[in-house]
């Protein structure tokens, strides 16, 4: 069956999701999603396009830009080949990382634009991962986090900023957006399969036995890859309180 023409923007602004193969992990540790962000820069500065917000999740990533001289098409070809060739050098993997296709949502005005990057910076906390957008190191946003080489400024688009922009994107969402098609409930079965693939373990019930940093990290780890919260304290018997503290 073809594929559905992809739906074009006259503001050229989207709302992009790229996905991991089959819900495959594409960050395992912090070296992983600072690479992703170098390849990002490296193909903004190529292909000429803003970019006003973005978050990298265990196995999606979330962009907010607005297209320029570069077809997206190429863009995403050009990020794809260069960090799934980093990517399985380090792990001395073979194949496809991401999905073949990213997915976008076309924006035509300031309004949806803004609910967007709402739905963008709650990603994060949805997921348990953090309480608010500000704590979360691989969530960038425009006059809310961090500036940075890889931001454009959001000043011809809205006029907040600072702790009213942080009230505006911590309000409920108007749409659901491009939602992560792998944010189904994990069976047992799978969720245990993901700890052992994340953690580095054979058994999920010994991750709460490891040192403090150990399990903190693995714990992170495991809400990135889609087990929720109560999901991991049952199947490791780890306290939801240290799940959560960890968490933070």
């Amino acid at each position: 069956m073809p594929r559905t023409a992809r739906k074009r923007a006259e503001t050229g602004l989207y709302h992009i999701m790229i996905r991991g193969a089959d819900g495959r992990l594409l960050f395992l540790d912090d070296e992983d999603c600072g690479r992703f962000l170098d390849t990002l820069l490296r193909a903004k500065e190529e292909g000429g396009f803003q970019l006003f917000a973005y978050c990298l999740m265990g196995n999606h990533v979330h962009l907010l830009l607005k297209e320029a001289r570069e077809p997206l098409e190429l863009v995403f070809r050009r990020i794809g080949a260069s960090y799934v060739y980093y990517y399985n050098w380090k792990y001395q993997l073979h194949g496809h990382l991401f999905q073949d296709r990213f997915r976008s949502e076309a924006i035509e005005d300031d309004a949806y634009f803004l609910d967007v990057l709402r739905y963008i910076c709650q990603n994060p906390i949805k997921a348990g991962l953090c309480k608010s957008p500000l704590d979360y190191p691989w969530l960038g946003c425009s006059a809310l986090t961090k500036s940075s080489a890889l931001l454009d400024g959001l000043g011809s688009l809205t006029d907040l900023a600072g702790e009213d922009l942080l009230r505006f994107v911590c309000e409920p969402c108007s749409g659901k957006h491009l939602e992560d098609e792998g944010s189904r409930r994990l069976t047992d079965q799978e969720a245990i399969d993901r700890l052992r693939e994340v953690c580095g373990c054979d058994r999920v019930q010994e991750i709460g036995s490891w040192s403090g940093a150990r399990r903190d990290e693995a714990i992170r780890n495991a809400l990135a890859a889609g087990l929720s919260i109560r999901q991991l304290a049952r199947l490791t018997a780890i306290s939801k309180s240290v799940i959560e503290r960890a968490a933070r």
